[in-house]
């Protein structure tokens, strides 16, 4: 267990599952071998394994959950990342509402998952889009109307002027857009009860095996430093600790930084005051906040994923002066918790274009859709069960 980061993070010291999975130290064959050991890599594999495809390796350099899955804000949303005029010249308005259905299949996964599976993960329905100004009020309207055309039978609503106090506590707000198919979720106790649920249907787990050299035949090799797996097909499920191991890819990708703080738990008039709808929320600026209420009243704000390699100094200060930005009446609440790190990679998945089946997939699905979660628990397992290589990355929040 990494006891540095555990120390400074949510999700690590709230963790309600001792998993240990050994380092690789043989070699050994398998039909797939996923390189990375978050969402992306263990749910390909659980995907796989209730598929009938049970001889599946997952190899991670450190320990599950190092990476954005064990940091991120916990979101589960809906809807698209982009002006939807703008998308509906490409898809037409048939191909928008399919988007739509497409992007809130993610949380009906998890609901599926945590049931099937009796995952300890403190799912919480309820989410709210922001509008700082009547720009993003506008396209908070069309999504509205977006919502409701390709989920019927979802609670939305929207809220605007001093009615958006009735979902969130804060003045700086012209509306937001309530939707309770959404919600959010301990990403970490999520990875790792899908972590437990693979392992039990066959999949391997290794947990400190930093891949070293990947050689391409007619199977592929992945060896670590000191062992190896030889399979047909490879998944790289690495996200922002890709670093050279695919320099192809890597060249092509440009790592974001993170900043999130997690406050002491606060009272129950407080929480109160935040959001009686103890949703997840986030703004819809290309560069967003996002925050929600802990299962221990505390609340975890996120912000501004940058295209720097850096830090600033003091991020938990400067986190915290963006949170009273929005809750000025939270500035002498203490902070309990606080984490800066690489994200994920942005890009437009490079190399997309020479795989016909990717092609279709990624262009025209991961381009638009919004939510992380579709893509991670079908798509990217379908994928991986009929391309030879593939690189599956997860698609940011904004």
């Amino acid at each position: 267990m990494n006891t540095k980061i555990d120390a400074l993070n949510y999700y690590g010291a709230t963790k309600k599952y001792p998993l240990h999975f050994p380092a690789l130290q043989e070699d050994i064959d398998a039909d797939v071998v996923i390189i990375g050991g978050g969402f992306s890599g263990i749910n390909t594999a659980l995907e796989l394994a209730e598929q009938g495809i049970t001889n599946v390796v997952v190899l991670e350099a450190r320990h599950l959950g190092y990476g954005g899955t064990g940091r991120n804000g916990g979101q589960v949303m809906a809807g698209i990342g982009h002006d939807i005029e703008a998308v509906k010249k490409y898809v037409g308005a048939a191909g928008m509402e399919t988007l739509f259905k497409i992007s809130n299949l993610g949380a009906g996964i998890i609901r599926e998952r945590i049931r099937k599976y009796h995952i300890d993960a403190d799912f919480v329905p309820g989410y709210g889009y922001l509008a700082y100004n009547q720009r993003q009020l506008k396209t908070l309207q069309q999504w509205e109307k977006e919502f409701k055309a390709a989920m019927p039978e979802d609670d939305i609503e929207l809220y605007t002027g001093k009615d958006v106090q009735q979902v969130i506590g804060s003045d700086v707000y012209c509306g937001v857009l309530k939707h309770m198919g959404g919600g959010h979720v301990h990403s970490l106790n999520l990875l790792l009860g899908s972590a437990q649920a693979a392992n039990s249907l066959g999949v391997k787990i290794f947990e400190y095996s930093p891949v070293v050299e990947v050689s391409y035949g007619k199977t592929v090799r992945v060896r670590t430093a000191m062992g190896s797996v030889k399979a047909a097909k490879l998944l790289w499920a690495c996200d922002s600790f890709l670093n050279n191991l695919e320099p192809e890819i890597y060249k092509k990708t440009l790592v974001t930084y993170s900043y999130q703080v997690s406050t002491e738990p606060l009272s129950s008039e407080l929480v109160e005051r935040i959001s009686p709808l103890r949703g997840a929320f986030s703004d819809i600026r290309p560069v967003i906040n996002y925050y929600r209420l802990t299962k221990e009243n505390r609340l975890l704000f996120g912000s501004a994923t940058r295209f720097l390699e850096y830090t600033p100094h003091d991020f938990a200060a400067w986190n915290r002066t963006l949170l009273t930005e929005v809750f000025p009446y939270l500035k002498d609440v203490k902070i309990d918790f606080a984490k800066a790190g690489p994200s994920w990679p942005r890009s437009i998945l490079p190399g997309a274009d020479r795989w016909p089946v990717a092609r279709i997939c990624f262009r025209r699905l991961a381009r638009f859709v919004n939510t992380i979660m579709f893509f991670m628990f079908r798509v990217i397992p379908d994928l991986a069960s009929r391309l030879p290589i593939l690189y599956a990355k997860s698609w940011p929040k904004e």
